[in-house]
């Protein structure tokens, strides 16, 4: 199961979706989608690009996949393990 952090998470997952979501595993275009959603084609591809959209917007676009949310306990970085992410890197180089 793919953790969605942002709206960059949930635009990757989307793409995915949609990517095999269609008839025989193919492509389901955006207006289709959004028919299905009850939204505008203009809301998939702002979701697509990784712009805010509404929680309930969301949750309407998933639903046509039959794909929810689940809350769950994440580890986010903190600015130490980003200086030692970088120190690291840098050192590598």
């Amino acid at each position: 199961m793919q953790s969605i952090k942002n709206t960059t998470d949930l635009a990757v997952l989307l793409k995915a979706l949609r990517q095999n979501g269609g008839p025989q595993g193919r492509k389901m275009p955006a207006h289709t989608l959004a028919q299905l959603a009850g939204v505008s084609r203009d809301t998939i591809f702002r979701m697509e690009r990784g712009e805010d959209v509404s929680f309930d917007t969301a949750l309407r676009v998933l639903r046509v996949f039959e794909v929810g949310l689940q809350a769950a306990q994440v580890e986010w970085p903190t600015l130490g393990n980003a200086a030692q992410y970088f120190q690291h890197t840098h050192a590598q180089q």
